[in-house]
């Protein structure tokens, strides 16, 4: 069975999906999702707390490489004392500040290494450190490859970038990734993506002429596709609240057909459940719903794989 690593930035909604899909035990142990902290907030301390009380896998980047959280090494929001916590496996990004003192490890633990480049991967090809972590995330690349051999995971951002949100109306439905939750990919030893947040990573987001929402889905062959849902009056900044409606009914609208059975999801329900109410839920918890219904998703393709 395949172990799936769902790569999320710590934004505030990565956070608040993964304490509720914890707390909901709907997660599991297929699923490790990695977090690389941006921000000293209480979202993160209270999920990275939810996840130990809850016995779900997870990993922590020891070295953030965006936003600001690794600069100061005072927290106004500490995290909890990871070092005995069975569940944890320390990671860090090999880049200009790596240390092998990142990987420490006690008890059951095992670590993680995220290698994102080759030039660095290369020089610690006859270490040690390799041999001793658990999996290396590596993008998509075959001398990458050839390194890490079967310790390799691969770790890749399906979604498509466009320099417009309402350049998403263009791609309307496209494939998305394969879910290797039956096997890893070959001579890989698990997958991991962006889900559909993207591999960008944007300090502080603009505001947008349009609104999309992006909805994965499983098809019948098993293979993962994503739908985008654009607002349609895009032509001003103003009128959030219309923008999420009028991609809102587009989303309501193609449901009954293409998002049943596993598709289904609770958070799908709960996104769905807006059209019938006069309030705009915000486009931060409309992007935890989204990551919540992926990643619930997930775990019932594990669920009905391991049954």
């Amino acid at each position: 069975m395949s172990t799936y690593y769902p790569y999320l930035r710590g934004r505030m909604y990565d956070l608040l999906a993964l304490k509720a899909l914890a707390s909901q035990h709907q997660l599991g142990p297929n699923i490790i999702p990695i977090i690389e902290p941006v921000r000293d907030s209480k979202e993160l301390q209270q999920t990275v707390q939810t996840l130990i009380d809850t016995d779900q896998p997870f990993s922590l980047v020891a070295n953030p490489q965006v936003s600001v959280y690794g600069l100061n090494p005072n927290k106004l929001y500490p995290l909890p004392d990871l070092t005995a916590v069975p569940n944890f496996h320390p990671s860090a990004i090999l880049a200009a500040d790596f240390s092998s003192d990142f990987l420490t490890t006690t008890g059951a633990q095992t670590p993680l290494l995220i290698a994102p480049t080759y030039p660095l991967l290369k020089a610690y090809a006859n270490h040690a450190l390799l041999k001793q972590v658990a999996g290396i995330l590596i993008p998509n690349e075959a001398r990458l490859h050839q390194i890490t051999g079967s310790q390799g995971i691969l770790l890749t951002d399906p979604l498509t970038f466009v320099p417009h949100v309402a350049d998403y109306a263009d791609l309307t439905d496209e494939y998305f990734a394969p879910a290797f939750w039956h096997q890893a990919p070959f001579n890989y030893q698990g997958y991991g993506d962006y889900s559909m947040v993207g591999s960008y990573y944007f300090d502080k987001g603009l505001p947008s002429c349009a609104i999309a929402l992006h909805v994965i889905y499983v098809t019948a062959d098993g293979s993962l596709r994503i739908h985008h849902f654009v607002s349609d009056s895009n032509t001003s900044m103003g009128g959030q609240k219309q923008k999420f409606f009028e991609a809102l009914t587009k989303l309501v609208a193609w449901a009954p057909t293409h998002l049943t059975g596993l598709n289904a999801t609770p958070a799908l329900a709960e996104l769905l459940a807006y059209a019938h109410q006069t309030k705009f839920p915000g486009l931060g918890n409309v992007k935890k719903l989204s990551l919540m219904h992926h990643l619930q998703l997930m775990h019932r393709l594990y669920d009905r794989s391991n049954s």
